[in-house]
């Protein structure tokens, strides 16, 4: 890789701009950042820090995480080095691994005579309520759900009573009423005068020339909990405009009011219901996906009719489609490990459409930078589970099955826009037991011709969220002389790794591996924004030839 290129990334990243780059250029960029830090040369504290803040709002935890970790392991502690990477970490849904690092990070701002630590010791007791909080809709746990509420009270009641805390208590309060509503909660924490307190309070401050995009959501969610749904309305749409709201600020807002105030996209029977609706039309339109909570995936089912809100009217796409396409979800999975870390996404086959068994085995096809005993970074075979969402849903529990620990096919990940048939990064396992309702998926050797009316759909993972279809702008855009990869402009995050990619009538014709804002052309000179997938046609040939 070009040296003076590298340089170039990393010095668009270290000032707080995401470089458009592959996914191995910014790994490089990120390397190069971590061995000059600590030289004559090397980047400050304040370049990391922008660097980093760039990373989370962009959802690119892995890469914070590494960053993070690297100038810790060069250069030690620093306050707000620690708080991006227990962000990432949270994110990346490792709260166990986050939790230590508060705990070391909490005992050591204490030690600090700064206003910095005093900072940033209200930040890490907010992380702390975070992490109780997320483990509060991993469980239900009510218990959680209190020491979420501890966490959040003892900033709040400390000095500036911070809104972003105090409003976390007020969805937290109102889950814990909904669950038992004979509890009361201490006397300043109650509903709805903490509310309408937030409300007030958030006002003030933008009237004294807060212009961040924080307070707007803040009085959107305070309005919510107050049921005045027309001004929430309003709060939300100036947050959403805002030029600071990034993909990281909108997914926060829109996890709260789907985990907590259990607002569902495609009901129209609550507040929280429209505010949720409302977000993802915005996503839908400006970020190109549609995310699907197991909750929504469960109305989408018991009532069609439902879609009508959300996709009637759009161009790209009908509605018979997206209902064909949640038929399909049951049989996609999520990856995770053994302390249920969401790492990728995978599907099942027919055995026989590999070419690597009979008619009615199923397999389970992932990439093998997911699952691997071979790829650095992937996860062991014996250490990965998958989850279904659609069976997680019906049962009102998650569920996981553990993948069996012989890789049945492997080929290694190569570089992208390069078509080696040795290097397909896809690996193919079986599960020791099978989700309920989970089908083969029907496949397709043929490549559809690229062209502008020519559309292929991935459903994924992505960033370890609920499943999330792409949808828009999906045109095919080039298929390899090989026809061993398809180049496409569906949009997709980081953690789609893994993803099936459909043709028009539901069928699986490849798998997704990588996407970039400058992917090497498959035909001529150049680059251009495109993601990229290993057709099934290349799998299977090469499976067939060369078994384990």
């Amino acid at each position: 890789m070009n040296h003076n290129n590298v340089e170039l990334l990393a010095g668009e990243l270290l000032s707080g701009t995401i470089p458009d780059c592959l996914p191995n250029e910014l790994e490089a960029t990120i390397s190069h950042i971590g061995t000059l830090l600590g030289s004559s040369s090397g980047p400050g504290v304040e370049q990391v820090r922008r660097a980093l803040a760039a990373l989370n709002n962009d959802r690119m935890f892995l890469p914070a995480r590494t960053l993070a970790e690297t100038w810790n392991a060069r250069l030690g502690f620093d306050l707000v080095v620690e708080r991006r990477l227990v962000q990432a970490l949270i994110e990346m849904d490792e709260l166990e691994g986050a939790q230590e690092r508060l705990k070391h990070a909490i005992e050591s701002a204490k030690t600090m005579d700064s206003q910095q630590a005093r900072v940033e010791l209200g930040e890490y007791q907010g992380q702390q309520g975070r992490i109780a909080k997320q483990r509060f809709v991993r469980s239900n746990d009510p218990d959680e759900l209190a020491r979420a509420i501890e966490h959040y009270a003892a900033r709040y009641r400390g000095n500036g009573r911070p809104y972003f805390h105090g409003i976390n208590i007020v969805a937290l309060v109102a889950a814990q009423e909904r669950l038992d509503p004979s509890l009361r909660p201490p006397e300043d924490l109650r509903l709805p005068a903490l509310a309408r307190a937030l409300l007030v309070d958030v006002k003030n401050r933008m009237s004294k020339g807060d212009v961040s995009q924080w307070p707007l959501a803040t009085a959107s969610e305070a309005c919510l909990a107050l049921n005045r749904c027309d001004e929430a309305e309003l709060w939300l749409h100036r947050f959403l405009l805002h030029p600071q709201a990034h993909p990281f600020h909108i997914e926060s807002y829109s996890r709260q009011l789907r985990e907590i105030w259990l607002g569902n996209a495609l009901r129209d029977r609550t507040c929280a219901d429209r505010l949720s609706s409302i977000i993802d039309r915005h996503v839908m339109r400006t970020q190109k996906r549609w995310s699907m909570s197991p909750e929504m995936l469960k109305t989408a089912q018991t009532d069609p009719l439902s879609l009508e809100k959300n996709f009637a009217g759009e161009r790209t796409f009908t509605v018979a489609m997206i209902k064909r396409m949640l038929e399909k979800c049951a049989s996609i999975g999520c990856v995770t490990d053994t302390n249920g870390r969401r790492l990728g996404t995978g599907f099942l086959v027919a055995a026989s459409a590999l070419g690597i068994g009979p008619e009615t085995a199923l397999v389970f096809v992932t990439n093998s930078h997911v699952i691997s005993d071979t790829v650095k970074d992937a996860i062991r075979p014996t250490d990965a589970w998958v989850t279904f969402e659609l069976e997680s849903s019906a049962r009102g529990k998650p569920v996981s099955h553990k993948v069996a620990p012989q890789v049945l096919f492997t080929s290694p990940p190569g570089e992208p826009g390069i078509t080696e048939e040795d290097r397909l990064d896809v690996t193919v396992v079986k599960l020791e037991s099978w989700p309920e309702g989970g089908l083969a998926l029907r496949t397709n050797d043929s490549l559809p011709m690229p062209s502008r009316q020519t559309k292929v759909f991935v459903v994924g993972h992505p960033s370890g969220d609920a499943l999330q279809l792409s949808l828009h702008d999906s045109e095919l855009l080039d298929v390899c002389d090989h026809d061993r990869l398809l180049h496409y402009r569906t949009p997709t995050e980081p953690g789609s790794s893994g993803s099936p990619v459909f043709n028009t009538n539901w069928e699986v014709v490849a798998l997704h591996h990588a996407g970039s804002h400058a992917m090497p052309r498959l035909r001529g000179k150049g680059q251009y924004e495109a993601n990229e997938g290993i057709s099934i046609r290349s799998i299977r040939s090469r499976a067939t030839s060369s078994p384990l």
